[in-house]
């Protein structure tokens, strides 16, 4: 246990939580928060955000031409272009919108109305208009490796989707791998349908019946692969889902494999500390962590802490060992993840 208390100190410099301040209007595009130079606005009831960061956020290129104050993004094949001041907003080269707010320069930013650029690119696009946010669910191209499933109300309206994308392993046993995530995702998948979709179709009915916008539910998630070599090959997932309220709910996963076999590892496969010695250890780490900022956890999160030590994740990276609580342990969801790495030979 020595390495490991002995990389305590620096690890506590290491802790990672999630904890943004938002202008008056949020945006989140595929569950991550949007930071902008420039406030998004509303103009006659439409949002307008500055076009470089909503466009590299739904995955497009952009450029704008000074001489004519014309932007252009193109994304997969498909181009869109509008004009400062122009109504129309063209979709490979047909007029794809005709907007009643055009784009605009303001505090030298070029400002574009966020629907109908996301909508451009085929992205649904929600409105809360109690807590001021806008969710974007983008049309991405299918991971490489990707778990999706779409829920629609009978209007064919999309009102919850489901995404997770699992990298590509290069190793001898990546189908074997790849088939315990794709699991899965494939169970998170029909937890997350069978306890929202009635949900979302309701209440999009609801506020269809209202005239009221709806913003459609999502879990979007991925995985990284944090350490691939000749002895180890380690997985780290992390998700957002929106289900109608104003934060979206976080979570994390992790899975870790032998390189020569193939098999899950369980940190006693890993490492040989006891449990004991590695509880100790947890209690001083993520104390140390509650310690230097108090204010960013709930006030009994010690007491919690000792509670929920069988909850703690792990993974590998390469020079070490990461651990982490899921959201809501020991802080507020919007602490995010509470996580740390420690140097560790393995």
């Amino acid at each position: 246990m020595k390495k490991i208390i002995l990389a305590s100190i620096a690890a506590s410099l290491l802790w990672t939580t999630t904890a943004f301040a938002y202008p008056a209007i949020r945006v989140f595009v595929d569950g991550q928060g949007i930071s902008f130079d420039q406030p998004p606005i509303i103009v006659e009831d439409r949002t307008l955000v500055p076009m470089r960061a909503i466009f590299q956020a739904l995955g497009s290129e952009v450029a704008w031409s000074e001489s004519d104050q014309t932007i252009t993004s193109t994304r997969n094949g498909d181009t869109v272009v509008l004009k400062i001041g122009d109504s129309g907003l063209y979709k490979n080269g047909q007029l794809k919108y005709t907007m009643a707010v055009p784009a605009r320069i303001m505090n030298e930013r070029t400002l574009v109305p966020l629907r109908a650029v996301a909508e451009a690119f085929d992205a649904q696009v929600g409105w809360d208009p109690q807590g001021y946010v806008v969710t974007v669910i983008s049309s991405q191209a299918e991971a490489e490796n990707s778990n999706t499933t779409t829920v629609k109300a009978d209007d064919g309206t999309a009102v919850l989707s489901f995404r997770m994308d699992i990298p590509k392993s290069k190793g001898s046993y990546a189908s074997q791998m790849e088939k315990t995530l794709n699991e899965e995702a494939k169970a998170l998948t029909k937890a997350f349908v069978d306890t929202y979709g009635k949900k979302a179709q309701t209440e999009y009915e609801a506020d269809k019946a209202k005239g009221t916008s709806f913003s459609p539910y999502y879990y979007v998630g991925s995985y990284e692969i944090t350490r691939e070599d000749s002895k180890l090959v380690s997985f780290y997932g992390t998700s957002t889902q929106y289900t109608g309220e104003l934060q979206g709910q976080r979570a994390c996963t992790s899975h870790t494999f032998s390189a020569t076999n193939g098999k899950e590892l369980a940190l006693s496969d890993i490492i040989t500390d006891s449990n004991k010695e590695l509880q100790a250890f947890w209690k001083t780490s993520f104390g140390a962590l509650i310690d230097e900022k108090p204010s960013n956890f709930y006030s009994d999160a010690k007491v919690r802490l000792e509670k929920n030590m069988d909850i703690v994740g792990f993974y590998v990276t390469k020079d070490g060992l990461g651990f982490y609580l899921p959201p809501e342990t020991i802080a507020p969801n919007d602490g995010g993840i509470i996580s740390f790495t420690v140097k560790y030979n393995l």
